[in-house]
């Protein structure tokens, strides 16, 4: 974007954003409707409590909720603050997307990367589970992707997503042997290749350590006050997102800041 016209610039900033409400909309009926069998196309998006079809017009990203200040029309019960949450995120990190890499492919994939993390983050959160399309297709789509991206190659790309399996593969092992439970389930397994099919082999080292940096912290916290246990299960693929993003931002910087330590 060096020397575009400020105009310009602010457009697309603008363009990327607006696409990534939209995106974060969709990403809201993914993640509603995938865990439970139901699908992602048809029927038309509802109330969950009264099954009234929610009109075109009630359905525009964020302004749709500070209209109906945050109730449904048909039967005036809330919406959850989860779906406008969603949308902003997206569109923030479809901004970001576009403001880091530009309008390329990078900028396009990597706006596509942070919306499979999202989805996969708030499905994990609300059902500890990491659904096989997501994860599988996000395998697929880094590994297609790396053809074109410039932070990966193909080879990269295929030992990225062979590090990430291997090495939650390695930890649920050990765990299971020390503690004769299994540490984390096998969706986790392959969001970190799907991250690794993407981000290569240093973003996916960087996002597992971060990943695990920030549940640890999180897992503390919530034992100091008293919400979860020793043999509690937090949701992982929420942490790998996080980790995830920050890596696909930030990851030759971190990277590089460390190796200066050395």
């Amino acid at each position: 974007m060096t020397g575009a016209a400020p105009a310009t610039v602010a457009f697309g900033a603008l363009y990327a954003a607006v696409v990534g409400l939209c995106v974060g909309s969709f990403l809201n009926v993914v993640a509603w409707r995938l865990p439970r069998g139901e699908s992602i196309v048809r029927p038309r998006s509802r109330c969950p409590h009264c099954s009234a079809r929610i009109a075109a017009r009630d359905n525009v990203p964020l302004l749709s909720f500070v209209i109906l200040r945050g109730r449904c029309r048909t039967c005036g019960e809330p919406i959850a603050w989860r779906y406008p949450a969603v949308e902003a995120g997206s569109g923030v990190l479809w901004l970001a997307s576009w403001l880091v890499y530009g309008p390329t492919f990078d900028g396009l994939l990597a706006a596509v990367f942070c919306s499979l993390m999202l989805v996969l983050a708030i499905i994990d959160a609300s059902h500890l589970l990491l659904p096989d399309p997501l994860t599988w297709g996000g395998i697929g789509l880094g590994l297609a992707g790396s053809f074109v991206v410039s932070w990966t190659t193909p080879r990269n790309a295929v030992f990225g997503a062979a590090v990430g399996a291997g090495a939650l593969l390695l930890l649920i092992g050990l765990w299971y042997l020390l503690r004769r439970v299994r540490g984390m389930g096998l969706g986790d397994v392959k969001m970190l290749a799907a991250v690794g099919a993407f981000l290569g082999v240093g973003g996916t080292v960087v996002t597992l350590f971060l990943a695990s940096l920030i549940g640890a912290l999180a897992g503390l916290l919530f034992m100091a006050r008293g919400r979860l246990g020793w043999s509690s299960r937090l949701p992982f693929g929420v942490f790998l997102a996080m980790g995830a993003v920050v890596s696909l931002f930030f990851g030759p910087r971190l990277i590089a800041a460390y190796t200066s330590l050395l």
